[in-house]
This record gives C-alpha cells, sequence and structure tokens, in this order.
C-alpha cells in the first residue's frame, strides 16, 4: 500500500551557490558516500542537486518535514550499478521509517544543466 509520496524540484545554481558560501553545507545535507567528484576534481552539482530534491521529497512523503529530528544526512541517495537510485536511512529517520512500518522506498531523480527533481514513493 502506498504511504506516501513526494516532489522537489531546486535550482542547480542553489546548490552550487550553498556548497560555495557555506563551509558546513556538504557535511549538513550530504553523507560523505554521496559525494562525488568529476574527472576535474569538481563536484557534480547536477547530481548533488538531484540527490538534494530526492531527499526533499522523502520527508514530504513521510509527512514530516524536517520535522521530529530528521537530517538530510540521514537519508542517503546512492546509486546500484546500473545507474538507478535508491535510498538508505540512517540515525533518528532510520527510526521513524521503521514505526511507519517502511516497506520500500522508490525514487526517481532528473536534472538538466539548471534544474533537479527527485520524487519518492514510499510503501508499507
Amino acid at each position: 500500500m502506498v504511504l506516501g509520496i513526494g516532489i522537489d524540484i531546486i535550482e542547480v545554481s542553489r546548490i552550487k551557490s550553498a556548497t560555495m558560501r557555506r563551509k558546513k553545507f556538504l557535511d549538513n545535507i550530504y553523507a560523505p558516500e554521496e559525494i562525488r567528484l568529476s574527472e576535474r576534481g569538481e563536484f557534480r552539482y547536477e547530481e548533488l542537486a538531484g540527490r538534494f530534491a530526492a531527499k526533499e521529497a522523502f520527508f514530504k512523503a513521510i509527512k514530516t518535514g524536517w520535522r521530529q529530528g530528521v537530517k538530510f544526512n540521514e537519508v542517503v541517495v546512492l546509486n546500484e550499478k546500473s545507474g538507478a537510485p535508491y535510498i538508505k536511512l540512517k540515525g533518528r529517520t532510520a527510526e521513524i521509517a521503521r514505526t511507519l512500518s517502511i516497506k520500500e522506498i522508490f525514487v526517481s531523480i532528473s536534472h538538466t544543466k539548471d534544474l533537479a527533481v527527485g520524487v519518492v514513493v514510499i510503501t508499507n
């Protein structure tokens, strides 16, 4: 049964700007395994924006927003070998997911040079 659905869209430039302006932005939002550099050693801002949008979509799907002690870096958006994204939960956010009896988390991410969107559907 579908428990929740969430969608979010963000400008890639917002993520790039936050990364450059605020020293702790990456640590507060992303788990270390989410941060990958391009072949030139630069941040992959489109990918970071897509992960951010997926995290926001997840919070919307579980209907907490940022309340109840959830943290962005506890929602880890990774990729399978095929490239398909998936979400791994940690900490307080994982505890909330257990109380909601979340069985599966479906996630889709897409981006252009300027925009990124994330969609999450959760079932129990």
